[in-house]
């Protein structure tokens, strides 16, 4: 198959029958086995025509009879792709971007529809000087969103909490593709070694700048070829979900909690930095995923991991003053990392986040109960939304005296003057992230 019919195959997975983009890729990716130009022609086809969603279906409203939601799945996915690479592909040929989408129209659908997918990209060459989208004095949400491909409503949000400058800077950011970050295993392995193995192989990396482990890659070979992930040298994690570890910093002899733990990042990086005389207690509500953080165990030489099912909003009663340390990643909105998994992005709505700080709040009550006297509670988030970060621990804190902040703003090289550490990406170039440390009072 082809890089541009498996890209296709996987936009009509994903849009039609809400797959998840990165699970669809890495299985096409090594069901094809795509030579290093395929893959990145396939990826490229795949992840920009998802993160554009938006601005191509405001190009194919402004053109065609028919407005995109009422499109057949198969012609829409068919003019996505088209039109991705007329609009952003400047090496493919436009020739090449419109006979190739007719003769997918042709093979997946009908003549009447290859005949539809013909005018509407030809009149978009056509066209083009027409296609401007409005400036940001004529209607700043929809310049922002036709922009930077952010949906409307999340625009709003943003320039109600950060403002115009910097909510520009923040769309700026989810615009751009994530390098791949690397955490090292120190368990077998110092990063500086790992980035001697990786250049090796003729990799371009480079030290992260606040996570002790992480390793970014300039240069992505594919998940697959990583052979250094496989023998578990290394584990893909973005460097502030590598940060909260250390915050919560496990010692020798600890007992640590990861609620909500599933695939196993923290878990493994907490039993890493405890050491073999740590033990990590890893609890996660739905079993295939627990297998997740075995899997990674095993592969990262950890011996130091237990896995638990169990839901978090119940484990408080269960194990009453049992741990030195619990860390609660909390299930939260994702609206800091956005450049990641670019479908994602499109399925989010305003009404799926408010139920979200209840959940938080019920789980932060539950992990505070597993916290021995002295011991501390360590509460993160991957989201820039302050109705699930510090209100949540506000809260918590008005409701429980017994518990105090240890400040963590100033924690691996920030020096943000705030007793949270807070990453925004419109500020610190990363992703968006959110860590609070608590400690239980004698």
């Amino acid at each position: 198959m082809d890089a541009r019919t498996a890209a296709f195959h996987t936009l009509l997975a994903v849009c039609k029958d809400d797959a998840y983009s990165n699970i669809a890729v890495s299985q096409t990716i090594k069901k094809q086995k795509f030579d290093d130009r395929e893959r990145r022609f396939y990826t490229e086809l795949v992840y920009g025509t998802l993160r554009s969603l938006n601005y191509l279906d405001w190009l194919i409203n402004r053109l065609g009879t028919r407005k995109a939601e009422k499109l057949d799945p198969v012609c829409l996915a068919i003019l996505r792709i088209g039109l991705y690479q007329l609009f952003f592909m400047d090496r493919v040929p436009p020739s090449a971007a419109c006979n190739e989408a007719v003769t997918a129209a042709k093979r997946f659908g009908n003549t009447g529809m290859s005949r539809f997918v013909n005018a509407l990209l030809r009149g978009s060459l056509r066209r083009r000087d027409e296609l401007v989208v409005p400036g940001p004095e004529d209607d700043l949400v929809m310049h922002l969103s036709l922009t930077y491909h952010q949906q409307a409503w999340l625009i709003r949000k943003w320039l109600e909490d950060f403002g115009e400058e910097e909510t520009a800077a923040l769309c700026r950011y989810f615009d751009t593709v994530p390098p791949l970050c690397i955490r090292t295993n120190t368990n077998r392995i110092s990063r500086t070694d790992l980035m001697e193995r990786l250049r090796a192989h003729g990799l371009i990396c480079r030290a992260a700048e606040h996570a002790p482990e992480g390793i970014y890659l300039d240069t992505n070979p594919g998940i697959h070829k990583l052979r250094i992930i496989a023998e578990g040298l290394g584990l893909i994690q973005d460097e502030p979900s590598q940060l909260a570890a250390h915050i919560a910093g496990p010692q020798s002899g600890n007992i640590i909690f990861d609620l909500c733990a599933a695939p196993g990042g923290k878990a493994t990086h907490l039993a890493a930095l405890g050491g073999e005389a740590c033990r990590v207690y890893a609890f996660d509500i739905y079993a295939h995923k627990l297998k997740l953080i075995e899997e990674n165990a095993v592969r990262l030489g950890l011996k130091n991991i237990k896995v638990i099912l169990q839901d978090a909003e119940k484990i408080g009663a269960l194990y009453t003053d049992k741990a030195d340390c619990v860390l609660v990643d909390a299930p939260c909105s994702g609206l800091g990392i956005l450049r990641h998994k670019p479908d994602l992005r499109w399925r989010k709505r305003q009404e799926d986040i408010k139920p979200l700080p209840a959940l938080q709040r019920r789980i932060l009550e539950s992990a505070a109960q597993c916290v021995k006297p002295g011991g501390t509670l360590v509460y993160s988030t991957c989201t820039i939304n302050e109705e699930e970060n510090g209100a949540v621990v506000g809260d918590f804190l008005q409701r429980h005296k017994e518990f105090e902040v240890i400040p963590v703003g100033t924690e691996l090289g920030f020096s943000h003057d705030e007793p949270y550490l807070r990453i925004l990406p419109q500020r610190d170039g990363l992703d968006g992230f959110f860590i609070a440390k608590l400690k239980k009072k004698e």
